[in-house]
């Protein structure tokens, strides 16, 4: 990006190094550039022509072959956490679903990647590209490691470069080194064909398309290699995202569903200090479905008539039983020859997730075939301590209806009786002597009691208790 001077990338940057490396010996003869020339051209719905050459090659020799190729285990495997929500994204915002393959190339689909420049998260933003683009980088939150908010930043970077250039491939290599360098590119080139003024720009920019073309046929053909995807735990693909708007901490979302704060940090990368901010605009939080609804209730019954909070003490977080017991595992049993598509749709579920957990190396499934598919034993929730009751609205003390309208120059409201139950015997004078503001005669005049007046205990005195006036202060 044209802000962070030439961004390393961090899939690029194990490419440089796998271009290096030796193949393995039994595994040359496997790699057949007809066939794969032949493959990219069936990919549907290209975002521009996937080209070969030998750096494209090279990259994929890197993933496919190389010692260094475990690494494509673990992209492919990673894909089910984050591909549901970058293709949703792309398909709010109308962007190419191929895009999905970008953060392969610069991260390897890891959110905690960091590049020797400082780039950081799924999409690899330098701290000043993610002000610009509305990442907040602070003490609390980095969010270029937030799945969702690092996607909707790129996919405006990209959209942006795309209206510029009218070319993908100028726009992915906009978002490697910047416009700048593109654009300078296309004026000394005299074209915006990306292959033809490639050689006028620097080697990762000039490297990051076939990069991208590399990953493209990794993710699209790795299940026609030897390609074991290293899955994460059912815990980890199972989960749901909702906006929180208040601080929570991960403490307390670990005594409301039993998860421990490693667990949390893992699904929750953004977030430094075990804390998730107060935003007015929100932050996501992504837990286990089984769990969710779990704070779901709890953020529901933090409103003032709730006592949500009295409902913890401060005791340690209770882990629940291992994971593998807390998810059910039903067979789908294909009756006729079904897209895997149609079928995740049908049993809401994510394609991906019904690649991982059924190991599937074809997108259309024929009759037969049994399908596992997994889905939460019990939905956590929580039950807050009851709502504090109603209360009936206290009658209101009316005014004396002849009350007059106090002058504007004049201070003090007429006075109103307040009533005093006596507590032992006393003359009226040494009564009146705690009212200094009152005169004695006037509360002779409101009781109608003589001046040598016995005062005996349980009887009740009105004093007249004159009331200052707010309405017109002394100036």
């Amino acid at each position: 990006m044209e802000t962070q001077c030439l961004k390393w990338s961090f899939g690029l940057l194990v490419g440089f190094v796998l271009l290096h490396l030796p193949l393995h010996a039994n595994s040359t003869p496997e790699f057949d550039e007809a066939v794969i020339i032949d493959r990219l051209e069936q990919i549907e719905n290209p975002i521009f022509e996937l080209k070969y050459n030998n750096i494209v090659g090279a990259y994929i020799q890197g993933y496919l072959y190389r010692r260094q190729a475990r690494k494509a285990e673990l992209v492919t495997g990673r894909a089910v956490l984050y591909f549901p929500t970058i293709e949703a994204l792309l398909t709010k915002y109308g962007m190419p679903e191929h895009l999905k393959y970008l953060p392969v190339v610069e991260s390897a689909l890891n959110p905690h990647a960091i590049s020797p420049v400082g780039a950081e998260g799924l999409w690899q933003f330098m701290p000043g590209t993610a002000a610009d683009y509305g990442l907040k980088v602070n003490d609390y939150i980095d969010e270029r490691r937030d799945p969702h908010k690092s996607t909707e930043a790129a996919i405006h970077y990209l959209k942006k470069a795309y209206e510029k250039y009218g070319d993908w491939a100028l726009a992915l290599a906009a978002y490697n080194g910047g416009s700048g360098r593109v654009s300078r590119a296309i004026k000394r080139g005299r074209s915006k064909n990306f292959w033809k003024i490639r050689r006028y720009m620097p080697r990762e920019t000039r490297n990051y398309v076939p990069a991208f073309i590399a990953a493209t046929y990794l993710m699209e053909y790795y299940k026609s290699y030897d390609i074991d995807p290293k899955y994460p735990d059912l815990e980890l693909q199972i989960t749901e995202s909702i906006k929180v708007y208040d601080a929570i901490s991960f403490y307390r979302i670990g005594q409301l569903t039993g998860l421990s704060i490693e667990r949390i940090k893992t699904l929750n990368p953004a977030y430094k200090r075990d804390l998730i901010p107060n935003d007015p605009q929100g932050n996501y939080l992504i837990l286990p479905k089984r769990v969710m609804q779990a704070v779901k209730d709890y953020l529901e019954a933090k409103r003032p008539d709730h006592l949500a909070d009295a409902f913890f003490d401060e005791a340690p977080v209770k882990a629940l039983p291992p994971i593998p017991d807390q998810y059910h595992q039903t067979v789908y049993f294909v009756t006729q020859e079904e897209a895997v598509l149609e079928i995740a749709e049908r049993l809401n579920v994510s394609v991906h997730q019904l690649i991982a957990w059924n190991k599937l190396r074809a997108d259309t499934l024929t009759a037969g075939i049994e399908l596992r598919v997994f889905y939460p034993k019990e939905i956590r929730r929580f039950k807050p301590m009851p709502r504090v009751p109603t209360l009936a609205a206290l009658p209101g003390l009316p005014l004396p209806a002849a009350l007059p309208v106090p002058d504007a120059h004049q201070n003090r409201l007429p006075a109103l009786p307040a009533h005093f139950v006596m507590r032992d015997r006393q003359s009226l004078f040494e009564f009146s002597n705690q009212f200094p503001a009152v005169p004695v005669h006037e509360i002779i005049k409101m009781n109608g009691l003589a001046s040598d007046t016995k005062l005996k205990a349980g009887d009740v005195v009105k004093v007249p208790w004159p009331l200052l006036s707010v309405l017109h202060p002394t100036e």
